[in-house]
């Protein structure tokens, strides 16, 4: 260990060391007067001695003395240095990869100030032949400098290193940098570690190893008792009408923290403007669910936000989310010409309660449907209605090849004969009589596919029992490849096949759904399987409110982006949170976006048309938000070699002389045993006095 001052002019100090040597050297014994006659008559000889002065209590005089001197020790700032740091330098040329983390979790208070202090540092400690590569990693590692002994370019690099929304991952970081070494001819290989340590960013199970003899020191920029609230999740429910829609949101608040909160205010805002403020309480390391009234929205996207606390890291005080409008999936439902009043009733009652997505339901008779009502459909119901003949049937087998939906039930008035065959090529296969079940009290499903969307919902124990329904009647189908069976009867007959024409899907279902051949429409789980099915054939996208920093959106899959936005040479404006632009170049693989920073993104056309803009919601990934520590010797000793090799893991030796002196504290001891030595020399110096010895 060696030792310095950070202020050694205080060490003049010292010079006060004299006034106790003065005291003693100076000090006179008081004696006694003693009455005695006139000495005028005497002889006046001048008084000589021998006798020099001398310290007679040596131990006072020590004692005093050394206050003196560390009361000047203390002024002067006294830091201990750990020689360790030399002795590593002593084989040769380093080869050193700095390994900034610039994560999310780095935002809380000043520990991105920290981190870029002690990479600046050492850059600054690095000798003449060294060399250093600066790597900055958050879910991802990137090497921003190649291997380079030019303290300009690492020092410019470190400066314009910026702290990211991403959530931390030390695996890439550290294979990143033991490549860096492994590559290198120099004899002193190390790898300088800069964190808050976030437990959540480290799996125990990896297999990275740094090289043998490669040297890992590292910064740990953690803070004890860390306080962070953060909104994890906001649960948006909607129910669109006609023109406007309401929304009802709930947001989860977390206290990743170890001590309760109370009363923390958690506001909903949207536009901008605050609309609703609650109040909750959290639990140490709990979570709170605060419910919101629901708000009726106007007819235009709104960006949603809501808010919870005030701490160090307020990145994830807030969490957003974007509610746009939604026009409702257009279904046009085709009756036989024969059909009563209340041929669809079931269907149509079902889909009248859905809300999210709304579905828009036009009924026509096959004698009466035109070309035209087949424009700005999402899907196109048979509903035991045969297939259309002349015009309006190539118009629907266009529509279906152009990537719309047909949905074809086969009921009592759906016979075969009856189809053109334009209408039968759609079919993936073919249907003929149906089979008559009533006399054994009707058959059941007996085969449902689960993986497929329209039975996912399914799939899960108690979410809905098909195997009440009864079958009477329904058609033989033989199923043609490439086409694919969702459902079977108990016999093994198909009861649902699906089959593409084009861009399209066709979905027959062998019976009915008027309560006629089956009782299927009376069955609980006939709402939310009509639902689904309808969702699947009108290619209905759940619209994402809100994503994670690091999703990349599939711009192909925007509405907005829809016809020739994104042809191969169009142009894209994408503005990031705080409004800077950049433009994007579509090209036969570019025409995805990343979301790479927390909050609002719009991507618009270059035009500046407001119908081709889309704005997307960023929040940061919930573990991120947690800030528990790692053991680093619990890192360190995964990621190196032991045994024969001397690996050194030492602590901090780039904080600055200011931050380690601040650490240790040591004045304060001094100041402490000053004061002791004064009490104690007061003591002993009294006793003195009254010893008929002193």
């Amino acid at each position: 260990m060696g030792f310095s001052f950070l202020a050694p002019l205080f060490l003049a100090g010292l010079a006060a060391v004299a006034i106790p040597i003065l005291i003693h050297l100076t000090h006179r014994e008081r004696k006694d007067a003693i009455a005695f006659p006139s000495l005028m008559f005497v002889k006046r000889i001048p008084y000589r001695t021998t006798r020099r002065q001398r310290i007679r209590h040596w131990l006072l005089f020590l004692m005093r003395t050394a206050a003196v001197v560390l009361v000047a020790a203390a002024f002067a700032r006294p830091l201990l240095e750990d020689v360790g740091a030399s002795a590593v330098g002593d084989g040769g040329a380093q080869e050193l990869v700095i390994l900034l983390d610039r994560s999310h979790s780095m935002g809380y208070g000043d520990r991105w100030e920290r981190a870029v202090s002690a990479a600046r540092r050492a850059v600054d400690a690095m000798g003449p032949e060294d060399r250093a590569t600066l790597v900055v990693f958050a879910d991802r590692a990137e090497a921003i400098t190649q291997p380079t002994a030019d303290r300009t370019i690492l020092l410019a690099a470190v400066d314009e290193a910026r702290l990211s929304s991403r959530a931390t991952r030390y695996g890439p970081a550290l294979q990143l940098a033991g490549e860096i070494v492994g590559r290198s001819d120099r004899p002193r290989p190390e790898v300088l570690l800069i964190t808050d340590f976030q437990k959540t960013g480290w799996d125990a199970r990896q297999t990275v190893k740094l090289p043998e003899g490669t040297t890992l020191r590292y910064v740990d920029l953690s803070d004890e008792d860390a306080v962070n609230v953060a909104v994890i999740a906001a649960i948006v429910s909607r129910d669109d009408q006609v023109g406007r829609g309401r929304v009802a949101v709930t947001a989860h608040v977390a206290n990743l923290g170890d001590e309760p909160l109370s009363d923390v205010r958690v506001t909903l805002e949207l536009d901008g403007e605050s609309v609703a403020t609650q109040m909750t309480d959290v639990e140490a390391r709990g979570s709170s669910r605060v419910q919101f009234a629901a708000v009726v929205l106007p007819r235009r996207t709104v960006r949603g936000e809501v808010r919870a606390g005030a701490d160090d890291l307020s990145a994830d005080n807030a969490f957003r989310f974007v509610v746009a409008p939604q026009d409702p999936v257009s279904v046009l439902m085709v009756e036989p010409r024969s059909a009563g009043s209340d041929h669809s009733l079931y269907l149509l009652q079902a889909l009248a309660i859905g809300s999210q997505p709304r579905f828009a339901v036009d009924v026509r008779r096959v004698s009466n449907l035109t070309v035209d009502d087949l424009n700005d459909r999402s899907l196109v119901i048979l509903n035991d209605a045969p297939f259309p003949a002349g015009a309006v049937g190539r118009r629907l087998s266009d529509f279906v090849e152009a990537g719309g939906g047909l949905l074809v039930l086969l009921g009592r008035r759906s016979p075969p004969s009856v189809w053109p065959a334009e209408g039968l090529a759609l079919i993936p296969g073919s249907f003929g009589a149906p089979i008559d079940r009533a006399g054994e009290g009707g058959g059941t499903l007996g085969y449902l596919d689960y993986d497929h969307p329209a039975f996912q919902l399914f799939r899960e124990p108690r979410s809905g029992d098909f195997s009440a329904a009864r079958f009477f009647r329904y058609r033989r189908l033989e199923i043609a490849d490439p086409a694919r069976v969702l459902a079977r009867f108990d016999d093994g007959g198909v009861a649902l096949a699906e089959g593409e024409y084009g861009d399209g899907r066709v979905f027959v279902w062998a019976s009915g759904l008027e309560n006629f051949w089956n009782d299927l429409t009376v069955q609980p789980v006939f709402l939310p399987f009509a639902h689904q099915l309808v969702r699947h054939l009108s290619g209905y996208r759940e619209p994402q409110l809100w994503f994670r920093v690091g999703d990349v959106i599939d711009l192909a899959g925007v509405e907005a982006f829809a016809d020739d936005a994104l042809d191969v040479g169009a142009e894209l404006v994408a503005e990031n949170p705080v409004g800077d632009p950049r433009v994007l170049r579509l090209g036969p693989e570019s025409r995805y976006f990343e979301l790479s920073e927390a909050g609002f993104h719009r991507i618009r056309a270059a035009s500046d048309s407001e119908d081709r803009e889309f704005t997307a919601a960023a929040n940061i990934e919930p573990a991120e938000s947690d800030l528990a520590v790692l053991d680093p010797d619990e890192l360190a000793n995964t990621v190196t070699v032991t045994g024969d090799v001397d690996v050194r893991v030492t602590e901090a030796m780039v904080l600055s002389p200011e931050e380690r002196e601040q650490r240790q504290g040591l004045w304060w001891y001094l100041l402490v045993g000053a004061a002791g030595l004064l009490i104690l020399e007061t003591l002993i110096s009294n006793r003195a006095k009254r010893s008929p010895a002193a």
